[in-house]
């Protein structure tokens, strides 16, 4: 335990104490609480000394400190530091699957990882800006001299910005090579740096050039960085580790007796990774793995819930979802979003009880409250819709969406005062809010405004152009003041965004 005193510190060691006031000009007084409760202060402890005391006793040793050795004295000399290598292998304990792709050679062909399955192959990212890129494609050439199509298929994939594309097809078809060369999407560059970013306790970008060799079944299993070595390459394809033990001896760079915790990565963080970088099918992949090394991880049934619902496969995504809560009874976000998904099927019961369930295991989670408080308002169960998208609000006052469902919850008792206050609110927190700026105009149109009502049309549609009820609803203000031609306007304008509206033809075949 240790108790602060004056500028220094104390260790406590059973009934004695010993502590260094540190440096000071003056002396100091102390008060020591012992563990048995009693207080003991001290005065005119004096200063740069070894202070001994003992609990009960009022009195103290005090040694001054020793001069400290002369080489202390002495700057000490700059360290050496070690230049890094520049080129490194590493075989990896522990493999790791490598994300699909399909991407386009010089003359438009797509190559697959999945057409290559059963081979070796050699995934290698380069550069036509970084000159040691230049010389990884022709060392290529020969480790394509050295191995036959059988053994190891080469891919390399340029990595470059799309606008520097046209010289590394330049350099690609001037080189010749004897393997496809490939142009990464900025979605594969980014997926693949990721991985790179999580193989390694570092955390660094992809360098440029690096290689990552893949066995017969599509996985990492180890990463050149720089340059490779021909002789080096065609002996490990011919040696690639099948076994734990034998991807501990390629991996250790020397023989001897381990003693160790298991090695494990976590392919979970390759998912939240992926997720929080907008590469869903990536994501969903690496849920998937980890969902084959541990079928009992609710997280990651979870995830891929959240993902298929991302997707709009709404019957997948309740599959993963029941899967978490049989797996985790308690997750309050899964039955959120098995009760959002029964919501959106009219499935009012149901989903009454998942957000119920929800909120029991986090009362202030404000998504489920407020989610509930709509199912209720839906039902025109109007006092329950308040007392959950109040308690909502007061979880979360600057949340537009919840705003926005309380004006609509007022509108719908034709509460206009209250209904605009929210409406207005949820619109200043987020501007471009269609939905607010539509059902503001609404309101206006009710309390017989119609030249707010017409401005907050007009602001509907300069802020989210592309939602159609904005429009329609301006024509319907416009017909109703008489003004065909003004409706018949908005509503050309509305068909040439989208030439196919059902109801914006309809009107427009009304007002004929």
């Amino acid at each position: 335990k240790y108790l602060q005193a004056g500028t220094g510190f104390l260790a406590q060691h059973s009934k004695e104490l010993f502590f260094g006031i540190g440096k000071a000009d003056k002396n100091i007084r102390a008060e020591i609480r012992w563990p048995s409760g009693l207080s003991q202060a001290f005065d005119q402890l004096p200063a740069n000394h070894r202070i001994s005391l003992e609990e009960g006793l009022s009195t103290f040793q005090a040694a001054p400190f020793s001069d400290p050795a002369t080489a202390f004295k002495q700057p000490a000399p700059a360290p050496t530091l070690m230049q890094l290598p520049e080129d490194v292998e590493t075989w990896l304990i522990q493999p790791l699957k490598a994300p699909e792709f399909s991407l386009p050679d010089l003359h438009s062909n797509l190559h697959d990882l999945k057409s290559l399955l059963g081979q070796p192959v050699l995934l290698a990212f380069w550069s036509h800006t970084s000159l040691r890129s230049l010389d990884l494609l022709r060392d290529l050439q020969r480790i394509r001299a050295k191995t036959a199509s059988r053994q190891l298929e080469i891919l390399a994939i340029n990595v470059d910005d799309p606008s520097g594309n046209e010289e590394a097809r330049g350099v690609a078809s001037r080189g010749a090579f004897s393997f496809p060369v490939l142009f990464a999407t900025q979605d594969v560059a980014g997926t693949y740096n990721i991985i790179y970013r999580h193989l390694f306790e570092r955390r660094r970008d992809l360098a440029i050039p690096s290689c990552f060799l893949l066995d017969g079944e599509g996985t990492i299993v180890k990463v050149y960085q720089g340059t490779i070595h021909p002789d080096r390459v065609a002996s490990d394809v011919t040696s690639i580790p099948a076994s734990a033990v034998e991807r501990l001896k390629h991996a250790l760079p020397f023989p001897g007796l381990l003693v160790q915790d298991t090695f494990a990565r976590n392919d979970f963080t390759y998912g939240v990774a992926m997720f929080q970088h907008g590469y869903f099918e990536q994501a969903a992949e690496s849920f998937k793995q980890v969902i084959e090394a541990k079928p009992d991880n609710a997280d990651a049934y979870y995830n891929l819930g959240t993902l298929s619902l991302r997707s709009n496969d709404l019957k997948q995504a309740r599959e993963y979802l029941e899967l978490t809560v049989k797996l985790r009874p308690e997750y309050p976000e899964a039955w959120n979003n098995l009760g959002m998904m029964a919501a959106e099927q009219n499935q009012f019961d149901e989903a009454i009880e998942s957000f119920q369930r929800s909120i029991v295991q986090r009362p202030n989670y404000a998504v489920a409250l407020q989610n509930l408080g709509n199912v209720y308002r839906k039902q025109h169960v109007f006092d329950k819709a308040n007392d959950c998208l109040t308690r909502a609000l007061a979880l979360l006052p600057d949340d537009p969406d919840i705003n926005y469902s309380l004006g609509m919850l007022f509108a719908q008792q034709n509460q206009m005062q209250p209904a605009l206050t929210y409406l207005e609110r949820a619109v200043e927190l987020r501007p471009d809010f269609p939905e607010a700026l539509n059902n503001l105009g609404i309101v206006f149109v009710r309390q017989q405004d119609y030249a707010k009502a017409e401005i907050q049309f007009k602001s509907g549609i300069h802020l989210a152009p592309l939602f159609d009820q904005s429009y329609l609803n301006l024509a319907r203000l416009y017909a109703m003041q008489n003004d065909r031609d003004r409706a018949r306007q908005v509503l050309r304008d509305l068909l040439q965004l989208q030439p196919q509206n059902p109801n914006a033809k309809q009107a427009l075949e009304m007002l004929k």
